[in-house]
């Protein structure tokens, strides 16, 4: 991938803006996560949750790179930052049987303590607080 930074139990990369991306940041991020000490139990909330900010991120942006990011937050979580180039955010949408789309955020709501965004000078980046243990 690109490039990526590290620093005590905060690290973040910059990753090309395809599909393959998904897999690598999401298991770079469980392996992260392991590495600062932080027992994960049941990696899967942390990895679905990081898989589908990326894979938003890579289907609806449209640009070049993702930014992720991922630091300890406070005792028993940690913060998933995705950031693309794309202005705004695409909202909540109405579930419709059969369909591909609106149930992300739907399981981003279940899954994340909180989430929201915010906008960058270019793009915006997503941003959810994942329960974890031992941090």
């Amino acid at each position: 991938m690109l490039s990526s930074k590290t620093e005590p139990r905060q690290v973040s990369w910059v990753v090309p803006s395809r599909e393959e991306a998904v897999g690598y940041v999401r298991h770079r991020t469980v392996a992260e996560i392991r590495a600062w000490g932080i027992e994960l139990a049941e990696s899967f909330e942390v990895e679905l949750v990081v898989t589908e900010l990326v894979t938003n991120a890579v289907s609806h942006a449209g640009g070049q790179v993702v930014g992720v990011g991922i630091q300890v937050a406070e005792a028993g979580s940690v913060v998933i930052r995705v950031s693309d180039s794309h202005p705004g955010f695409f909202g909540r949408r109405v579930l419709r049987e059969p369909g591909e789309h609106g149930r992300g955020l739907v399981m981003l709501r279940q899954l994340a303590r909180c989430w929201w965004w915010e906008p960058l000078s270019e793009g915006k980046v997503v941003c959810a607080l994942v329960e974890v243990s031992g941090c």
